[in-house]
Order: C-alpha cells, then sequence, then structure tokens
C-alpha cells in the first residue's frame, strides 16, 4: 500500500515538472516574441534622428563661431584685424577724404582726423597716418602709443586717428596747412599715397604744435582713437 502510493506521488511530481516544461516553452515575451528557444531576438528600432539647427539663409553669420574684430562704440561700419591678415586694396587719396575736427575748451592741443571711404568699394588703412604741416618733414609726427590694427571701411563709411599737437609749456609754431599720405600694406612709415589736403577747422585759422607732435594708428571707434589722443597727454 506504501509503495503504491509513492509511486502516485512520484507520477504526480512527474507531471508537475512536465507541465512547467510545456508552459515554459511556450511562454512569449512582453512583445510578443518566441523565448523559449534562445534562439530568436527582438531587433530593438533605431534611435531617433538628431535634429540639425540650420542658420537662415541671410544671416550673415560667420558659420564657424567666428566674430567679426570690429570696433566698439563709435563704429561706423567699417572693420578691424592685425595687420598682414587683410586682403583688401589700399586706401588711397582717389577714394578717402580726410576732415579735422578740434574740441571746445581744449586749446585746440587736440585734433582729430576723420578719414571717410569716398569710393565704391572697400579698401584698407594701415598703420597711422602720415602728416605733414606746411609741407615740412613728413616724419614730424610719430605715432602715439596705441592699438595697432589694420583697419577695412566699406564706401561711404569712416575710421579715425587722433592727434596730439602739443604739451602744456612746451614752445610752439604755428602752421596754418596740413596734409595726410596714406600707408600701404607693405611700407612702413612710407607714404604709399599722394598727400591729401586736409583744411583746417573753421573754428582755427592755424594751429600750433610743439617739436614732438604725435598721432594715434587709425581706429574704426571715434571713442577708442579718443581715449589714446587724450591719454597721450597725461588726461591735461
Amino acid at each position: 500500500m506504501r509503495r503504491t502510493a509513492r509511486e502516485k506521488l512520484k507520477a504526480c511530481t512527474l507531471g508537475a515538472a512536465v507541465l512547467t516544461a510545456l508552459l515554459s516553452a511556450t511562454a512569449c515575451d512582453p512583445d510578443g516574441t518566441n523565448n523559449g528557444t534562445g534562439t530568436t531576438s527582438s531587433t530593438p528600432s533605431a534611435p531617433p534622428s538628431a535634429t540639425v539647427s540650420t542658420r537662415p539663409s541671410g544671416s550673415g553669420g560667420a558659420t564657424d563661431g567666428s566674430q567679426d574684430s570690429g570696433g566698439g562704440s563709435g563704429n561706423s561700419g567699417g572693420s578691424s584685424s592685425t595687420v598682414g591678415q587683410g586682403a583688401t586694396t589700399a586706401c588711397g587719396e582717389s577714394n578717402i577724404s580726410i576732415a579735422a575736427t578740434i574740441y571746445p575748451h581744449d586749446s585746440v592741443r587736440h585734433l582729430l582726423l576723420t578719414a571717410t571711404n569716398t569710393g565704391s568699394k572697400e579698401c584698407t588703412l594701415y598703420r597711422y597716418p602720415i602728416v605733414r604741416f606746411d609741407n615740412g618733414r613728413e616724419d614730424q609726427v610719430g605715432p602715439m602709443e596705441s592699438e595697432m590694427k589694420e583697419v577695412r571701411i566699406g564706401p561711404g563709411k569712416r575710421a579715425y586717428a587722433g592727434m596730439l599737437l602739443f604739451r602744456t609749456g612746451a614752445p610752439t609754431e604755428a602752421v596754418e596747412t596740413m596734409a595726410v599720405s596714406l600707408q600701404g600694406r607693405v611700407s612702413n612709415a612710407d607714404p604709399d599715397s599722394g598727400p591729401i589736403q586736409v583744411p583746417l577747422p573753421d573754428e582755427a585759422d592755424f594751429l600750433n604744435i610743439d617739436d614732438n607732435p604725435a598721432v594715434s594708428y587709425w581706429n574704426i571707434s571715434r571713442e577708442k582713437a579718443e581715449s589714446y589722443m587724450f591719454k597721450a597727454a597725461g588726461g591735461n
């Protein structure tokens, strides 16, 4: 009697094991793929493609993240870069006019030169203007300490250079005419253009200069040119 019960228990256990194996063999993954044999697996779907940001056409922005190194406030539409990197035509007497401006309550110690591109194409101003008074020596006016850049200006645009004419207490001489020549890309302190006659400001029939007047390098920012100009005189 015991043997029969044991055999029944064994048969029942065996039947349960077979049933479990059968259910396991026919079980499915949640996505419906048969996972019982281990030989078939689902292919993962491709990840969503990244959204490509495009720059609107005609934005004029640089595509490499670079920025124009134009001037600060006072910029009249030109651009500037370090000397030697430009590729435009040098400005000359045929496409540049120059005006002179004095400052109220300044005893005409400082002078602002404004160069305007009168041509139809962009041109480049190199280093500093070569200034001559009364047809004097070209090296009479030396460069003052200021930022040295080549300045590119488009048609109708402007660039500036500031001048210190004399220092307080220094002996001076009166001059009645002024001319400016422009430097070229290769030359250094050597005129590349013919002299451009610069009328004196309406408020001044003559200018007083000492034996060491100075001029700043060209800048597209009027404020920067003025800051160098007044700094050269020690702010006085």
